[in-house]
């Protein structure tokens, strides 16, 4: 059986492939905070909505209290992150619409095991609060907008790291990036050599560079003689499994250039979990009954996540956070690695992960680096 940390990595290879394959352009999105909502949750929802979840995020079979347990040591040593250079936030918080309220015991383990925080406004208040909350969260890269809602989870995310080796910016200098859709144009590009942490298949080419504690990965389809690679396809194939996040990457001796970045996606996941099979929460007020003090039960109407983030020479910044909002009723095989060159001069992904657990914390697409 699985722990909690390795069926999160394959819940979020499925996540963002599932949201890869349905959108176009630049990507940029959180997964731990589905899978730490998602758990939270299960302490609060009836036996159906539970077994959904479960199914899902790979935690069938596990009890609840171990998946409690696994969480909080996770979030614990996600919290060692910080230090002189890096830094990260994980902050979850319950939202209830006065009078409403959330059920006593649904509260205390979402304070004991999620480090949750509880508020109460009026209805007409919540948007704005939430909104200064999430700000205050992601340092004011993020600026939550939910709808009017009866209940609300969140979970907010952010990031900021140095390379351990940062690029000089005497080196950056304009080249040509070739998106899919569109005509080449210049953009910023870093550059370095050195031996870095590579692996490459019949498809791809794979970097890592490395910050403090985390580590940020890129994966770039690879060049043909008389095809180009589409960065769609290469996604359904590499990412989808979940294989490449298990693979060694070996260290090798290479160039790396990279563009500069910034992008972001505001996003509506409440589809995309009900194609992907969580449907009661969403359809049912007795989803909820057991976390809301409302006799009627409640269900989710919104599932929304920003998220942001800047490359540059010096290291990465990513943010995201993930609004729930609540209604009550009343309503291939591998080739082994060779010497290198990583030029990531068209459309490439990343994603930034925890070096403990493998923790994924951020992942997405650069189609068009000049596009945010």
């Amino acid at each position: 059986m699985p722990s909690v940390a390795e069926a999160n990595t394959q819940f979020a290879a499925s996540l963002y492939c599932a949201l890869a394959s349905e959108t176009k352009g630049n990507l940029i999105m959180s997964p731990l905070p589905f899978s730490i909502a998602l758990s939270l949750l299960l302490n609060g929802t009836d036996a159906t909505t539970q077994d959904e979840i479960m199914q899902l995020t790979g935690l069938a079979g596990m009890g609840l209290d171990e998946i409690n347990q696994q969480n909080l040591q996770l979030q614990r040593v996600l919290a060692k992150i910080n230090g002189a250079k890096e830094s990260f936030v994980l902050a979850n918080s319950l939202w209830a619409s006065l009078p409403l309220s959330f059920a006593p015991a649904f509260l205390e383990k979402g304070r004991q095991y999620y480090g949750t925080e509880m508020i109460a406004a009026t209805r007409s208040e919540l948007p704005a609060r939430i909104s200064k909350w999430s700000r205050e969260k992601t340092h004011g890269r993020i600026d939550m907008a939910l709808r009017e809602t009866d209940f609300a989870l969140l979970s907010a995310t952010y990031f900021k790291g140095q390379w351990m080796n940062q690029f000089e910016e005497s080196k950056t200098k304009p080249e040509e990036f070739r998106p899919e859709a569109a005509p080449a144009h210049p953009v910023p590009m870093m550059s370095q050599s050195g031996s870095y942490p590579y692996l490459e298949g019949d498809t791809f080419q794979a970097v890592a560079l490395l910050l403090s504690g985390t580590t940020m990965y890129f994966l770039l389809p690879r060049k043909r003689l008389l095809q180009r690679n589409s960065i769609y396809a290469m996604e359904q194939t590499v990412l989808r499994e979940g294989r490449i996040f298990s693979q060694f990457f070996q260290p090798k001796e290479g160039l790396v250039k990279l563009p500069k970045f910034t992008i972001r996606y505001d996003g509506e996941f409440l589809p995309l979990l009900e194609r992907l099979g969580i449907r009661r929460l969403f359809d049912s007020f007795d989803a909820l009954k057991p976390a809301v003090s409302n006799p009627e039960g409640a269900k989710a109407t919104q599932v929304l996540q920003n998220s942001f983030i800047a490359v540059d020479e010096k290291g990465a910044e990513a943010a995201s956070t993930l609004g729930m909002g609540f209604m009550a009723a009343a309503a291939p095989g591998w080739k082994p690695p060779k010497p290198f060159e990583f030029i990531a001069d068209r459309p490439f992904c990343f994603w930034i992960r925890e070096n403990g657990t493998g923790t994924i914390l951020f992942m997405g697409r650069v189609a068009d680096p000049t596009q945010s």
